[in-house]
């Protein structure tokens, strides 16, 4: 390839007698060893060049330019970093229909738990490690006998028209909620609960004995006492308020679309621009109901809406077309149990309880019916939490040592029936469970694994709508197989006190034992993080060896989300409406910043 001193001397010799007057400048700049031609000499350098050389000279030119705008951008995304705008639409999908968006009304509708989540504050919260943290408190100061909580408010904040907030307010929802008129699902939290407020900025709380997981209970949103303070109890589930709501969220009701039959199809909120905290970015969310699971599933796969309140295991697959939304698996406080109602005297026989334990796959069903999204528990307290004992007694899948056991104690099979039987009684109870897939998967499975071992079982299979009030309420079924929320505090004793063994406790084996009973009463009455961690573990001791309850998952909750929204990442929730904990840090828009 020619240089351009070559290129140059050509020009110079071809076009001389055209500007001869240069010819002594041109033979000095030669003469003088100067490699590069000038400006004026450039011009001729198309008509010098070979093809060959303009195609070479013009890639160098491309690659040059090319080259440039490399090293442009790489400069520019080196010193600068992508930052989240306020801006931008997001389209959530739900099943049911919000009745009540009211925080002391909300909890016994996920759907309204959902929205009120995003409108409302409470005293506290809990971020995204699920450590309880204040909200609209600022601080608090517990009294020496452990009874008394003076919580001191924040100031500055604002309701969603502008009002201030004040501990009036927080009063007002305090009253609401121990109204027996009212019936709110929270009531029995603040039972014996006292509350005065002093002045605007400061509540007092007093309990009749100590509580150790008592702020867990503040968590509920505060409702606005210049809007509810005039409308009496027997109206208050009547309140138009309630579907347009006004509070201190970091979202505030925008409209509600409804159908000829007054259903409510689409629920929009839009960003609150004066929320405490620093406000969200997504300027609007919009949520879309759908009668059921399927409905919602196939909005997801042709791409109606960006999220999926909840996605069943069974339906990954077919939600898997729409390759934008991302399936996150949130480890939930909940374990799914097989509870042996104590009354029966059958499975009060502890030889009983062991064989029906021994003789269940855990792993198995993990992997059928969650699709390996779960692990294997033995005991009420999970992983993370004060107690959780992995050194607990287990019983491992071990169907000969279930026959084994069954033999000892004078269960012998029948031949001719396959069941077992002693002193003419036949082994053999009901099974009763909710009506849901993973639930009627897992009791089938149940039944194949006892039947093997010559264990009768008839499944009582109950539509969801009906097991609280005509099953669960009453005690009526011999075994149930349900899931347990435990909360974010593991206190047990709603659970498995000999108090909680009629409605509404919720100890569903109805089992007895007073050195539980002692144990549960004082871990709840003690700050003392290792002392309620010794009593719980020995709690869990007495459990595994007088097997009340048939321990067997903890499942995952799975929330469809498009992969256009950031900013989401969380991995244990407490209840499904804690997808939203983080909700002011989720984005769409961004632009770079040096």
């Amino acid at each position: 390839m020619a240089r351009f001193s070559d290129w140059s001397k050509k020009l110079f010799t071809k076009y001389r007698r055209r500007f001869s007057p240069a010819a002594t400048s041109g033979q000095r700049y030669f003469s003088q060893g100067r490699r590069w031609p000038s400006p004026r000499q450039l011009r001729y350098l198309p008509r010098v060049l070979s093809k060959q050389e303009k195609i070479i000279l013009l890639g160098l030119l491309a690659l040059f330019l090319i080259s440039g705008i490399v090293l442009g951008i790489r400069f520019y995304l080196g010193h600068t970093k992508e930052v989240p705008v306020s801006g931008g639409e997001y389209v959530e999908g739900l099943v049911g229909n919000p009745a009540y968006i009211n925080p002391i009304l909300a909890p016994s509708n996920d759907t309204d738990m959902d929205i009120s989540r995003l409108v409302f504050s409470g005293l506290f919260e809990y971020n995204e490690q699920r450590e309880l943290v204040p909200d609209l408190a600022e601080s608090y100061e517990l009294s020496e006998d452990q009874k008394t909580y003076t919580i001191h408010l924040k100031n500055n904040i604002k309701w969603h028209d502008g009002q201030p907030f004040s501990s009036e307010d927080v009063l007002l929802t305090i009253e609401a909620i121990q109204n027996q008129e009212i019936k709110s699902p929270l009531a029995l939290n603040l039972r014996g609960v006292t509350a005065e407020a002093p002045d605007g900025s400061t509540i007092i709380l007093t309990l009749t004995e100590p509580f150790a997981p008592f702020l867990n209970s503040l968590t509920f949103g505060i409702l606005p006492y210049h809007i509810w303070s005039d409308i009496q109890p027997v109206s208050f589930h009547l309140a138009e308020t309630n579907l347009k709501p006004i509070g201190t969220g970091p979202y505030k009701f925008n409209s509600l679309k409804k159908d000829r039959s007054g259903n409510i199809k689409s629920y929009e909120l839009i960003r609150n621009p004066d929320y405490y905290q620093r406000p969200a970015y997504i300027e609007k969310i919009r949520f879309v109901f759908y009668p059921d699971l399927e409905s919602l599933i196939e909005a997801g796969r042709d791409k109606k809406v960006e999220g999926l309140g909840y996605v069943p295991k069974e339906s990954k697959e077919f939600l898997s077309k729409n390759k934008e939304i991302v399936s996150h698996l949130l480890h939930l406080p909940q374990y799914t149990a097989v509870f042996l109602n104590q009354k029966n005297q059958l499975l009060k026989n502890l030889d009983i309880k062991q064989a029906l334990a021994y003789a269940i796959n855990k792993p198995e069903i993990i992997e059928q019916v969650l699709k390996g999204e779960g692990e294997p528990i033995h005991a009420p307290i999970l992983p993370g939490f004060i107690g959780y004992n992995p050194e607990v007694k287990k019983y491992e899948f071990e169907p000969t040592k279930a026959i084994e056991t069954l033999d000892k104690a004078g269960w012998a099979l029948d031949e001719e029936s396959g069941m077992r039987k002693k002193d003419g009684q036949e082994l053999r109870f009901t099974l009763t469970t909710i009506d849901q897939p993973d639930f009627v998967a897992t009791a089938n499975l149940l039944k194949d694994y006892w039947q093997k071992i010559g264990v009768g079982v008839e499944l009582r299979i109950i539509d969801g709508s009906r097991i609280e009030k005509y099953v669960i309420k009453p005690r009526d079924y011999e075994a149930l197989l349900v899931g347990e929320i435990v909360g974010t505090d593991p206190d047990p004793y709603s659970f498995w006190h000999s108090s909680q063994g009629r409605d509404p406790g919720l100890n569903l084996s109805v089992y007895v034992n007073k050195d539980v009973d002692q144990l549960l009463e004082e871990a709840r009455k003690t700050t003392d993080l290792e002392q309620r961690q010794m009593k719980y573990l020995h709690f869990q001791n007495i459990l595994a060896d007088e097997l009340p309850a048939l321990f067997l998952y903890n499942p995952t909750y799975t929330y469809g989300l498009n992969a256009n929204i950031k900013g989401f990442n969380l991995n244990r929730i407490t209840i499904p409406s804690d997808r939203f904990t983080n909700i002011e840090n989720w984005y769409i828009k961004t632009k770079r910043e040096w």
